[in-house]
């Protein structure tokens, strides 16, 4: 995987057999996010999707927003491989730092959020997981109408939350933030299949755009692990395709292909993250 990173900045066309094409990009999301995603107006959701083996001894946690979804795909396989009872919580544009989120589609402060925070928690500390997975997208959040969430803030919110998270779960991960590229992947290749170095953004300005830094803190401050995904996305550039496939569905989020993809860099990534003892 790291060699394919490497190597990406020399394709400069889109390959031939692209995947997923251009046209599939928007929707490859490798999951229910209508069934499984909690709605912007709702709080909780009666009954968390479940994941690998439902009736398995080990129950892990996949939390947090849009960016949490994102990694499902990858964390789906990885819980059919270890017989996991893997359970997902998330809600878009609802990171998981305990912050007053601003509801930016709306316009209003997003209460909603807030209790979908405490609803968590409370089926945390009722279920105990072995382990908890919490990633999130720190870039351009606020707390208000034109009030951006800075690095601090979010360090403060995002420890708040796994302090929290420590006393119910035996262990917890930080998955860290993915970089921002400077044009939607789709709409860039299919206006520049024949030269994607104009769809290249540097790895600098890419993780300029997010809290990595105050991610990384947060997790060394309450004793959970942070793991770093930039490895798997950017030499010193980040590319819209790796090998033949479509890494990015728009600015933010990687496609759920390429996340399933990673499902094994993801599973060496946690055991490595817990020295001590592999994850059943």
């Amino acid at each position: 995987m790291l060699e394919a990173v490497r190597k990406a900045p020399a394709v400069r066309k889109v390959p031939a057999d692209l995947t997923p094409s251009i046209a599939a990009a928007g929707a490859d999301l490798g999951f229910d996010n209508v069934k499984c995603e909690v709605a912007p107006a709702a709080d909780r959701i009666a009954e968390p999707c479940v994941f690998g083996d439902p009736a398995g001894a080990v129950r892990v946690v996949l939390y947090g927003d849009s960016h949490a979804g994102m990694w499902l795909p990858a964390m789906k396989e990885i819980a059919q491989r270890r017989h996991w009872r893997l359970e997902f919580y998330g809600k878009p544009a609802c990171p998981t730092p305990e912050l007053s989120f601003w509801n930016q589609q709306e316009q209003r402060p997003f209460a909603e959020c807030g209790r979908f925070h405490d609803f968590v928690m409370a089926r945390m500390r009722q279920t105990r997981p072995s382990l908890v997975v919490v990633t999130n997208e720190s870039f351009s959040q606020k707390t208000g109408r034109g009030e951006l969430i800075t690095p601090g803030q979010w360090r403060v919110g995002l420890t708040a939350t796994l302090r929290r998270l420590s006393l119910a779960a035996s262990r917890v991960v930080v998955l860290g933030d993915t970089p921002v590229l400077d044009q939607s992947t789709p709409d860039c290749l299919a206006a520049h299949g024949s030269n994607l170095a104009v769809c290249f953004t540097t790895r600098t300005k890419a993780t300029a755009r997010v809290w990595n830094a105050a991610d990384m803190a947060a997790a060394q401050a309450t004793g959970a692990a942070y793991v770093s995904v930039l490895p798997w996305l950017c030499s010193s550039i980040c590319t819209p395709v790796i090998g033949n496939v479509m890494v990015y569905r728009n600015r933010f989020h990687i496609t759920g292909t390429y996340s399933r993809m990673l499902n094994g860099v993801l599973e060496d990534a946690l055991d490595r993250s817990d020295p001590g003892a592999r994850v059943p």
